[in-house]
């Protein structure tokens, strides 16, 4: 539901000059092709800081091992040690005592869950006790075999030392310029041939604060521009949500600092902010709060002096409200939003497109954590966006 206040803290307007810089994303049933089939070697890395819920293997990460345990004579998991970099190795195609491979049902299918149930084991066991550097954890997983194979990444991908470190590199990189910079200075592993999934990007826990959507985008933009420039055969993001159990790790890492004003850069030159919404509307309100001007005057200011383009769309959030409610009340709100920018003295022919999407492109279960509502994260999946592009 697109509300705004409650007596609990942070809901977010998101006001946006820019889309968020593409990536290259894939649900569970969308993977590249070449991973959906599968191949006999799998090895998942898990970072397992202090800052991430303990690693869990999702819904589709689970049916690519099936999957491979099915087809494969010899399909084999390696869990890697966060700390060490040494694997553990677990057989997935179901074998007799005899080491013959067991065809028969339902023995078959009972070995292989077996067998899936021991890699879940050994990677919830997995805690971090060394710094929170995920490129060298990559680049050591990719060793652990000689044959290329798939690669499940599970990590919130906030790494906090060695090349990528997020604290250094900040909210405002072009993810290409990054990507290009690591490979220029020779520290990014060499992935050719190995098929990439990022499992958890985004995902927070311990002291590290919730990153707003815009910011999650961002970070899955740097991961898919790192990985395609290790040369992988193929690079994707399982987007699902996952339980988020406690993490195990108690050794302290450092905290990638969530900015509440974030830059934010898009294709052809869009560009803007995202800014917290509790300055703009009421609980359940399109109606513009005293002050709401204060933020508003700066873009209303740019989009006169360039002559620029504005779009306006309002989002909401799905834990309350019909469907139909909530594209309402987002349009009533990217409407305020319209007549406030022209109040400032933005031309009423500069702003092209006003509408309200409600929760469109949101999953039911968006708000959600750990199996209860998180009033933070609905109060960031509510939001106006504001896009500003050169007259064309």
């Amino acid at each position: 539901m697109s509300t705004a206040r409650r007596p609990v803290p942070a809901r977010r307007l998101i006001l946006l000059a820019a889309a968020a810089a593409p990536a290259v994303l894939f649900s569970g049933c969308g993977l590249p092709a070449a991973t959906q089939q599968g191949t006999s070697v799998i090895v998942i890395a898990a970072s397992a800081t202090s800052n991430e819920p303990e690693p869990v293997l999702g819904p589709p990460d689970v049916g690519l091992l099936r999957r491979n345990a099915a087809s494969a004579s010899d399909a084999t998991a390696y869990i890697v040690d966060p700390g060490t970099g040494q694997p553990a190795v677990v057989p997935l195609t179901p074998r007799r005592p005899d080491g013959q491979v067991q065809y028969a049902q339902p023995q078959r299918n009972e070995m292989i869950s077996q067998n899936i149930d021991r890699v879940q084991r050994i990677l919830g066991r997995e805690a971090a006790t060394g710094p929170f550097d995920l490129l060298a954890e990559i680049a050591a997983a990719a060793r652990v075999t000689a044959v290329p194979g798939t690669l499940i990444v599970v990590s919130s991908g906030l790494s906090t030392a060695g090349g990528f470190d997020l604290r250094q590199v900040g909210w405002a990189a072009s993810p290409r310029s990054v990507a290009a910079r690591l490979r220029r200075r020779g520290m990014l592993p060499s992935l050719t041939g190995w098929h990439v999934i990022f499992s958890g990007l985004g995902d927070t826990a311990g002291a590290q604060p919730a990153l707003p959507l815009p910011l999650r985008t961002l970070l899955t933009s740097y991961w898919m521009a790192i990985c395609r420039a290790t040369q992988a055969a193929s690079c994707a993001v399982d987007e699902i949500t996952r339980p988020e159990p406690p993490p195990r790790s108690r050794r302290p890492v450092p905290v990638v600092p969530v900015p509440r004003v974030v830059s934010v850069r898009g294709p052809r030159g869009w560009s803007g902010k995202s800014l917290p919404d509790d300055e703009f509307f009421a609980f359940g309100s399109a109606r513009l709060v005293p002050g709401a001007s204060r933020t508003l005057r700066p873009l209303a200011a740019r989009a006169r002096a360039g002559h620029l383009l504005v779009a306006i769309t309002g989002y909401a959030s799905p834990d309350g409200g019909s469907a139909s409610y909530n594209a309402g009340l987002s349009l009533r709100r990217a409407q305020a939003v319209r007549a406030r920018l022209i109040a400032l003295g933005v031309a009423p022919r500069q702003i092209v497109q006003v509408r309200g999407l409600g929760t469109a492109g949101t999953s039911p279960a968006a708000c959600y954590r750990r199996g209860h509502l998180d009033e933070a994260i609905c109060g960031r999946l509510r939001r106006v966006v504001i896009l500003l592009s050169p007259a064309r």
